[in-house]
């Protein structure tokens, strides 16, 4: 752990990397700081379309923290949680547990993705530790009948909600059989008032601060496009353009298995759990959580590496006995050590990786945001790069090129594009519209090459 804390201390100091990257990050950021002001003074914060949990956590934090160190905190401490209760429920299952600790910070600790998200403004970290802590608490309450944790069932459970919706389908099972144990033990009956009381505590934010769009979640075009035919699917036209991705939903949705960001090693585990495997109620209930949020990731038209992470560590916990019984059957002590090295190494390599792009955005972001620092408080056109540029404070009349089309616009005005990012996701969408109507009815001056294929033009005036 003192070593995972390191990473974290020279990424976010040495490497100067604050977490923030692409347009969600920032979202979270503004609406962290919009919490902590209204929990200072009572300025209302106003509508947030996402769970609101993660930007509590984060403006808590940030009466002691700057609001995006506060926030990337959060996520890293959550990073921890979950390798730690992973670890937790492996020895809760599995009485020989030989080597456990090795294998959750080899495959969890150092997955790719888990160490990006770790270091990320991004809320999927902390629900993966509200769902990673309902499971531990779950099933030590079927073994225990430990009223302490089934509160915390109803505790951890409701958290991981109220931090990404989509958590329900993975704790749909866990809590259904949480209630038929609940019914069969009976003696917890009276305790029901107090479960409800402590529900609705957990809900009130929600209710307290969406109160005119309490529903509206379930409007997502996401939810609403579900369907099992996009299981098969590679590319999907919606809001956000056009995608085009190189697995079908259907297998991109179960690629943490062996994809190389989340697990490279997994396919090589699987054929040693059939031995036992289902022999445990708690394995058939993180086999049934793993399937069912699986095939709901499949019905989306839409594919995101970090949605797999929710149920990343209830997979690893699913494949611990491979693990186990392939070091066992296959690996000397001394081809047991050599493995573990060079399967640290190579963790380590991916790992850099994985991190790459998300760094390299960041860096990207902020030389933009430096570069447009003279230009401030003219009228700005762009797509992409103006959330980062607000989130880092430029001031601009920001008009995006996404939310409408324009048949007009001012004259010695900014545009900051880049057509050749843009030109294949976005062809027929408002952005290229937007880029084509302009480009082609106004004269344009290039004030900034900037990096990447981006531009900063002056729009001087109409073509005659």
């Amino acid at each position: 752990m003192v070593i995972l804390a390191i990473v974290w201390v020279v990424f976010r100091f040495f490497l100067d990397f604050d977490g923030l990257y692409g347009q969600d990050s920032y979202e979270y950021l503004r609406y962290t700081k919009a919490l902590n002001l209204y929990f200072r003074t009572g300025t209302f914060p106003g509508d947030y379309f996402w769970p609101l949990y993660y930007p509590i956590a984060g403006a808590v934090l940030s009466f002691v923290l700057k609001p995006v160190i506060a926030l990337q905190l959060v996520s890293f401490i959550s990073y921890l949680i979950v390798i730690l209760y992973s670890f937790k429920i492996i020895k809760l299952i599995y009485p020989q547990n030989q080597n456990a600790r090795i294998f959750c910070m080899l495959f969890l600790g150092l997955s790719p993705y888990m160490l990006r998200l770790s270091l990320s403004v991004m809320s999927d970290m902390l629900s993966t530790a509200f769902v990673v802590l309902c499971f531990y608490n779950g099933f030590f309450y079927f073994k225990t009948s430990s009223l302490k944790s089934l509160y915390l069932v109803v505790i951890f459970g409701l958290s991981a909600i109220m931090t990404r919706y989509a958590t329900f389908v993975v704790l749909l099972p866990l809590s259904l059989y949480t209630l038929y144990i609940y019914i069969s033990r009976k003696e917890h009956f009276k305790h029901l008032p107090f479960f409800i009381l402590t529900g609705a505590i957990l809900l009130l934010p929600h209710y307290l601060i969406r109160y005119e769009n309490t529903t509206e979640f379930l409007q997502h075009n996401w939810l609403k496009s579900w369907s099992v035919q996009n299981f098969y699917k590679r590319s999907f036209t919606t809001p956000d353009g056009t995608n085009y991705n190189f697995l079908p939903n259907i297998i991109y949705a179960f690629s943490s298995l062996f994809h190389p960001r989340y697990l490279f090693s997994g396919i090589l585990f699987f054929p040693f759990l059939f031995k036992n495997f289902l022999k445990k109620r708690a394995v058939i209930l993180l086999t049934l959580s793993f399937l069912a949020y699986s095939f709901f990731l499949s019905g989306i038209p839409f594919q995101n590496s970090r949605f797999l992470i929710v149920s990343f560590p209830l997979l690893l916990i699913i494949l611990y006995p491979g693990f186990q019984l392939l070091a066992a059957t296959f690996l000397s002590l001394k081809i047991y050590i050599a493995t573990g090295i060079a399967t640290f190494v190579l963790q380590l390599f991916l790992c850099y990786l994985a991190l790459k792009p998300a760094q390299e955005r960041n860096h990207l972001e902020k030389e933009i945001a430096q570069e447009l620092i003279p230009y401030q408080n003219a009228v700005l056109y762009s797509f992409d790069m103006d959330v980062a540029l607000q989130g880092r404070g430029l001031h601009f009349e920001y008009q995006n090129l996404w939310q409408q089309e324009y048949v007009t616009v001012h004259e010695n005005s900014l545009l900051l594009f880049n057509s050749q990012k843009f030109s294949r996701q976005w062809e027929g969408k408002n952005p290229m519209k937007n880029w084509n109507f302009i480009s082609n009815n106004y004269r344009l001056q290039v004030l900034e090459e900037l990096p990447e294929g981006w531009k900063l033009y002056k729009i001087i005036s109409p073509i005659e």
